[in-house]
């Protein structure tokens, strides 16, 4: 663990450093590096594993508000040049798949694969209503919802660990960052570009995802020329957090 000073604020960074191939991983709104902390053992073997909190997120919190996903692909731009890693794999999550095709788009030759995880290539209104109900009633008032998109009502019940981890990682986000948060990512809107990506993709579903199902995934994933696709079985939106074994098993057969 580490701490790295981008242009406009300071993050923590988890390195496992050595000289295999890196492997970026970006998390969600409302969660921290740690959200990889059941997934990235699985792939350490393989790759040198980098995390890190997003502006606004761990911490990053009250870092200078994002205006747009732009800004959220230049701190992971600033980011690998600061580790001097000249090109990786990138996969994210979610928020952080938004972010990562952000990114392919903008710094492709910055990239050896994308792998994009139960996220979307253009924003629903939904998520701009996000940010307007935290600022109308708190965020605290989100979480319980939140958690009811993210996990299965089975592992709410019986308070599994990535339900209480993520629990406590958006009961401490801060108002304007959580709504720069998805005020950013409302503005996401890369599906007709998706066929400008020509490093290898990897689309991944989870079975029982309600917010980016697997149809809705499949249809992503077809827009990008050679993209493999694969549905997490028993799998809710928060797949690192609920299934990591079954996610890193599915990142590493296409990795």
């Amino acid at each position: 663990m580490k701490t790295v000073r981008l242009r406009s604020f300071i993050t923590a960074v988890a390195d496992s450093g050595g000289d295999r191939p890196a492997l970026v991983l970006m998390h969600a709104v409302g969660t921290n590096m740690r959200m990889w902390q059941a997934v990235a053992p699985r792939l350490a073997d393989d790759f040198r594993i980098v995390t890190f909190d997003s502006r606004g997120h761990g911490r990053a919190a009250g870092a200078p508000p994002a205006r747009d996903l732009g800004d959220f692909a230049a701190d992971l731009l600033e980011l690998l040049d600061a580790l001097e890693l000249r090109r990786v794999h990138l996969a994210g999550l979610s928020f952080g798949g938004a972010v990562a095709q952000q990114f392919a788009l903008s710094h492709q030759e910055r990239l050896e694969s994308l792998t994009l995880i139960a996220t979307m290539a253009k924003a629903a209104p939904a998520l701009l209503d996000r940010a307007i109900a935290a600022e109308r009633d708190g965020v605290a008032a989100q979480v319980e919802p939140t958690l009811a998109r993210w996990f299965t009502p089975a592992a709410i019940a019986q308070r599994h660990w990535g339900v209480e981890y993520a629990r406590e990682a958006l009961s401490a986000m801060r108002l304007g960052d959580w709504s720069a948060a998805w005020r950013a990512v409302a503005t996401l809107d890369t599906a007709e570009r998706l066929g400008e990506i020509r490093v290898p993709v990897h689309v991944i579903a989870g079975e029982l995802d309600g917010s980016t199902p697997p149809d809705a995934m499949r249809g992503l994933a077809a827009r990008i020329p050679g993209a493999s696709f694969d549905v997490v079985d028993g799998a809710p939106h928060m797949l690192s957090l609920e299934q990591p074994e079954r996610l890193a098993g599915a990142m590493l057969a296409r990795l």
